[in-house]
């Protein structure tokens, strides 16, 4: 399943907890299927939002971080150095 499937599903589960066409004993689990296909849906529309930015900077040659370096360590704004 892709992002869209993921939330086309979550949309189907949740309007059969909402409508009533699940008993009383279903609803929970029915939510709770409609939540992790929701959780699914954003988690892969934030992995494809990375890879177009990644892919637009590389075609606008501009250099994306890996990610897996060292963070850059953040400027003292109370060094005296630098005044």
């Amino acid at each position: 399943m892709n992002g869209i499937d993921h939330y086309k599903r979550a949309e189907e589960l949740a309007e059969r907890v909402a409508s009533g066409r699940v008993s009383d004993y279903d609803k929970a689990a029915y939510a709770t299927l409609a939540q992790t296909h929701a959780t699914l849906a954003l988690a892969a529309a934030t992995a494809d939002a990375t890879s177009f930015k990644r892919a637009l900077a590389k075609a606008n040659g501009v250099e994306v971080p890996d990610g897996k370096s060292a963070p850059k360590k953040p400027a003292n704004l109370l060094d005296d150095e630098d005044v």
